[in-house]
């Protein structure tokens, strides 16, 4: 073998090993757990509820709180609008964030169509420009045409907000206001149930 040939081959070899070692790290983000950011005993952690709870998804939200003013010259919430994104930085659109308006509480959708639907169990200051960190407890889930990778879901967090306050100066009654706000969203489920993570 030449000593040219005998070159190709090494940098064949590293640049193919190279690719398998990233290929590798890729898949272990993908599948990676989900790791809580909330301790038992605290009271935005399911674990303080249902101990046998374990968070099976998070996804960045950016959107907007809407708010109208009331004939007091107040701002009243109506309703949340966000588009969420897996936390590993891809752009693509996972899910959607809205209220139902028949029920009055919120709904988180993926892109396979299963959805849950929450109310709030607890909630915790963010200081006064942000939003306040909720946990909510599931109280219906639909699978989807595509899937049902939210149809387990027991409890979902709201956490890390950022803005979403309405303002606190007199508004003219019948206004309308749409203030910006991302926050991640952590999805629970109880253990031993559906332990797939995918």
């Amino acid at each position: 073998m030449s000593k040219k040939t005998e070159t190709r081959l090494v940098r064949f070899l590293v640049t193919g090993t190279s690719a398998l070692v990233l290929c590798a790290l890729v898949a272990a983000a993908a599948i990676a757990k989900v790791s809580p950011q909330t301790a038992p005993g605290e009271p935005l952690d399911p674990r303080t509820y249902v101990p046998a709870s374990k968070p099976s998804l998070e996804l960045h939200a950016t959107g907007v709180q809407k708010y109208r003013c009331q004939a007091n010259g107040t701002w009243l919430f109506t309703d949340p609008e966000a588009t969420l994104y897996k936390t590993s930085g891809t752009a693509n659109v996972d899910a959607t964030h809205f209220l139902n308006f028949a029920t009055g509480r919120p709904v988180w959708r993926l892109q396979d169509g299963s959805s849950v639907e929450a109310a709030r169990r607890a909630s915790v200051p963010a200081g006064a420009a942000n939003i306040a960190w909720l946990l909510l407890e599931a109280v219906a889930t639909t699978e989807g045409s595509d899937g049902d990778r939210l149809t387990p879901t027991t409890w979902v967090q709201r956490l890390n907000t950022s803005g979403g306050v309405s303002p606190t100066t007199p508004c003219a009654p019948g206004a309308s206001l749409a203030v910006p706000y991302t926050a991640d969203y952590v999805f629970w489920k109880a253990q031993g149930g559906d332990d797939s993570d995918d």
